[in-house]
């Protein structure tokens, strides 16, 4: 089988803004190249690319590009360039492409799970030359980054929760904070009243290894978010718009 490897979640060399224009820019590029691998070929061949909605992919211009190269390479109604992809939001196509981009695309869906914790991915992820000179050698920069990373991709309410509990935890001195202090707090900032749903949130957040949780002899439970994540960036954390 031919095929290359896209990592998505690679930052890529910011491109001139003439080719950036769709009348006669990449896009169009795109097209051509398509074209005319197609009419070379007998054979499709295969992109993988790993985590397509990640940030060196997820611009509207990167996305439409890759619609038209596969698009454009039919050849007797049989794409000769095809595509396949990881994604790390599950409501990726909700944001990613419009229904004509997404249409052009032709994608055949899979639910693939991992069962691996999101920040331990974006640990192991690759790391831009700048991000490898400021890592420490505790690896705590690497950690603080990939924890950011999995706030953006959350929902803001499972933010919310960590903030509060982040919060509190500090005002306790880093100590052991109570579940019924946290949704005490919860419900104070109109955040949720519902143990059910906070119970759910913080339970994606522990898969996450985000925040842990203990019980005493008594069955009280406490939870803490590790002092080696860096607590007042979750803190002051907000969602770009």
């Amino acid at each position: 089988i031919d095929q290359i490897f896209l990592d998505g979640r690679v930052s890529v060399t910011t491109i001139d803004n003439s080719l950036r224009d769709p009348s006669d820019g990449l896009i169009t590029k795109a097209v051509s190249i398509a074209k005319k691998f197609a009419s070379m070929r007998s054979r499709p061949l295969f992109i993988l690319i790993h985590t397509i909605d990640g940030v060196g992919l997820s611009d509207d211009f990167s996305q439409r590009s890759l619609q038209a190269l596969t698009k454009s390479s039919e050849k007797e109604s049989c794409r000769m360039i095809r595509l396949a992809a990881s994604v790390d939001n599950i409501n990726a196509a909700m944001t990613l492409w419009s229904p004509q981009v997404e249409h052009n695309f032709d994608w055949a869906w899979k639910l693939i799970n991992t069962y691996r914790p999101f920040l331990n991915e974006l640990q192991d992820g690759p790391q831009t030359t700048i991000a490898k000179k400021k890592q420490k050698i505790t690896g705590t920069h690497k950690t603080g980054v990939a924890v950011l990373q999995v706030l953006s991709s959350l929902a803001p309410r499972h933010t919310e929760v960590l903030q509060q509990l982040v919060a509190i935890q500090q005002a306790n001195a880093n100590n052991l904070t109570p579940y019924a202090d946290l949704k005490q707090a919860c419900v104070q900032k109109m955040i949720t009243s519902s143990d059910t749903l906070l119970r759910n949130i913080l339970n994606e957040l522990s898969d996450h290894n985000i925040i842990y949780s203990e019980k005493d002899e008594d069955g009280n439970e406490s939870l803490y978010v590790p002092s080696q994540l860096p607590l007042n960036d979750i803190v002051n954390f907000k969602r770009s718009t």
